[in-house]
């Protein structure tokens, strides 16, 4: 049955662009962006790639992803399942309707009724994460953000242009920096002039700058990826605060802890890992992070140029380029304008981020 239904899907793919686009531009009363019937296309795809093979860990995946994406838009988990319930609704339709008679109708109910199940969990799944990473810390932070405001007299402000860094702490003590708006690569220099980096921070990220003595050095740095605005306190300042903010102060502790963890994970890959691993290990990330579906595709939607992916793993730009170039051959992901990059195949980026498959 399976593979009477993948070929029946594929048959049925235009039948079924034009259920969407009359979908939309009835129900929603708004012509169908290109962008999102292209997105659910993308979705028909990997349902019927699933079906044929029976490995549902692309289509999961995908799911996923769109949960979380419908979470960063500001929907409801009730509408995000509902959409995807509308969606699989009209495969089912047009199945039926493409079906001329060899597979029992009931049959194509039932298939596609399990396949439903699996994708609406996929996609609660994926809401019900995003929200719980955006959620837990949120509170604590706005009250750190407000109590750094109410500084004025000891906090600065500063508006970095894309392209701007925040230079290594020379001096001893303590500075933290608060994300108003933006996007910053928080990155650590390597004895021989490279940079690795550490994460990439978003609005209401905090991370902490420190230097033990005058005679240590901080080699914790960042770079504006967007123009971006910081709020940063630091001396008796930032110590009056912490106490004034015990939870938040301990989302500061935790994010710092956090960052010692990633730099040593970071070193060991250095030191164990191929450029290669790295390379994929860092386009997952990004592409987790800061994915959104376009195009039938995980858009990583930060500006990446071969040189700022080569800063990130602690590599050159002529290495970088090479192996974008052979992942593009191999259809796992494409370049965009705007010095973006978008991954077309998760499953098979996963599988090389792992060891899982092979160069």
């Amino acid at each position: 049955m399976s593979a009477s239904l993948a070929a029946m899907l594929r048959k049925s793919t235009t039948l079924y662009q034009e259920r969407w686009v009359a979908r939309s531009e009835t129900e929603y009363a708004t012509p169908a962006r290109a962008g999102i019937v292209e997105e659910h296309i993308g979705y028909w795809e990997a349902i019927a790639r699933a079906v044929e093979t029976q490995d549902f860990e692309e289509l999961m995946s995908f799911a996923r992803t769109a949960g979380r994406m419908q979470a960063r838009d500001g929907r409801d988990l009730a509408d995000a399942v509902r959409r995807t319930i509308a969606a699989t609704n009209l495969i089912e339709l047009a199945l039926l309707e493409v079906n001329d008679g060899d597979v029992p109708a009931i049959d194509i109910v039932n298939e596609i009724g399990d396949v439903r199940g699996l994708i609406a969990m996929a996609v609660a799944e994926g809401y019900k994460a995003e929200v719980a990473e955006r959620d837990a810390p949120a509170e604590a932070r706005e009250r750190l953000r407000a109590a750094m405001q109410r500084r004025r007299d000891r906090a600065a402000t500063t508006t970095l242009l894309a392209g701007s860094e925040i230079a290594p702490l020379y001096e001893g003590g303590m500075r933290l920096h608060f994300v108003e708006s933006g996007k910053l690569r928080l990155y650590n220099l390597l004895p021989n002039g490279r940079t690795i980096t550490l994460s990439i921070l978003s609005e209401n990220d905090v991370f902490l700058q420190w230097r033990a003595e005058s005679t240590s050095l901080s080699c914790l740095c960042a770079e504006a990826m967007h123009d971006s605005t910081v709020l940063t306190v630091d001396g008796d300042a930032l110590a009056e605060i912490v106490a004034q903010q015990p939870v938040a102060a301990i989302d500061v502790i935790t994010q710092f802890a956090q960052r010692l963890t990633e730099s040593q994970v970071l070193i060991e890959d250095l030191l164990n890992n191929s450029v290669n691993i790295r390379l994929y290990r860092t386009l997952l990330q990004l592409a987790q992070q800061f994915g959104r579906l376009d195009a039938g595709a995980t858009l990583i939607d930060v500006p990446l140029t071969h040189q700022r992916l080569a800063d990130m793993i602690g590599s050159n730009r002529v290495t970088v380029t090479r192996k974008l170039h052979e992942l593009q051959e191999r259809g796992i992901v494409e370049g965009r304008r705007n010095a973006t990059l978008a991954v077309r195949r998760m499953d098979r980026l996963e599988a090389l981020a792992t060891g899982a498959e092979t160069d």
